[in-house]
């Protein structure tokens, strides 16, 4: 009897972890992030449950999840994340991470921000480029591209990381989560002429008092560059950049939480953002 017991456990044991096998290999990581998306559910931290989740197949399940974004919206422009050191050192990658930018999260100066729409509201000072020019082909320099593109604002970027479990978060569960992007704050646009976008600098003030400053050439150490890598990487994974989209290139000093207020993102000569977070 005893030995019967061990079998039919035994069994049922393996019964169990077989389901567990199908199921887990059934389940669409992709299909995890949309539905969390459209419920305003905590977003999976998918490495949590698939522990060998590289770059490349998180860019996978990315592009995956876009497509089902895609089939209501449009692309706005492309963003960089991760881009200093320490944040890359802090989510496990070795190199900045790259995300879309929908056309349905783009707000314009003076904007009143809801921040019971987003998983974990923060706010990003950046520099943006828009695209003058069609780019399919990879870019060979920063002349070229400077060539494609028709002008730079000072930009406000508002991702979400809401996160189920920020312990456990890597930088492979940010990428799949399209970089966490969610809506941006575009400022008055510039002529390249005369512009050094690297010696830019922003105070950001939340009712009066600063609450973050950054320069520009703290984006991978020169504007140019980074929006570079920027394009290239966005090409080599199979995207078209068109006319009117723009790129943002990375945070200017920290990504902050963020809270209601009204806020003024001071740029000097380069522009000025004002919003307010309620």
């Amino acid at each position: 009897m005893n030995m019967l017991k061990r079998i039919l456990t035994a069994t049922v044991v393996t019964s169990l972890l077989l389901v567990s096998l199908v199921f887990a290999q059934a389940v669409d990581p992709a299909a995890l992030l949309f539905d969390a998306y459209a419920n305003k559910q905590p977003i999976p931290v998918l490495s949590a449950t698939m522990p060998n989740l590289d770059v490349k197949a998180a860019y996978e399940i990315q592009k995956t999840y876009l497509q089902k974004r895609l089939e209501t919206d449009k692309i706005g422009g492309f963003k960089a994340g991760l881009t200093t050191p320490a944040a890359q050192e802090r989510f496990g990658v070795t190199a900045p991470v790259t995300g879309i930018l929908f056309a349905s999260g783009k707000l314009a100066d003076g904007a009143s921000v809801e921040a019971a729409a987003f998983r974990g509201l923060m706010l990003e000072t950046e520099i943006g480029f828009v695209l003058g020019e069609a780019i399919t082909q990879p870019v060979k320099d920063v002349a070229e591209l400077q060539q494609k593109v028709r002008g730079v604002f000072p930009a406000i970027e508002l991702p979400e990381m809401g996160f189920a479990d920020m312990k456990q978060l890597k930088g492979v569960d940010i990428i799949a989560a399209d970089v966490a992007a969610v809506q941006f704050i575009v400022g008055a646009e510039q002529a390249l002429a005369g512009q050094d976008v690297n010696a830019v600098t922003v105070n950001l003030t939340l009712n009066g008092e600063t609450v973050n400053t950054g320069t520009g050439k703290e984006a991978l150490g020169d504007q140019w560059q980074a929006a570079l890598w920027l394009v290239n990487s966005i090409i080599a994974q199979g995207w078209t950049i068109e006319p009117g989209h723009v790129l943002m290139t990375g945070a200017l000093g920290k990504m902050i939480p963020g809270k209601p207020g009204k806020y003024t993102a001071d740029y000097g000569d380069f522009g000025k953002i004002t919003f307010e977070v309620k």
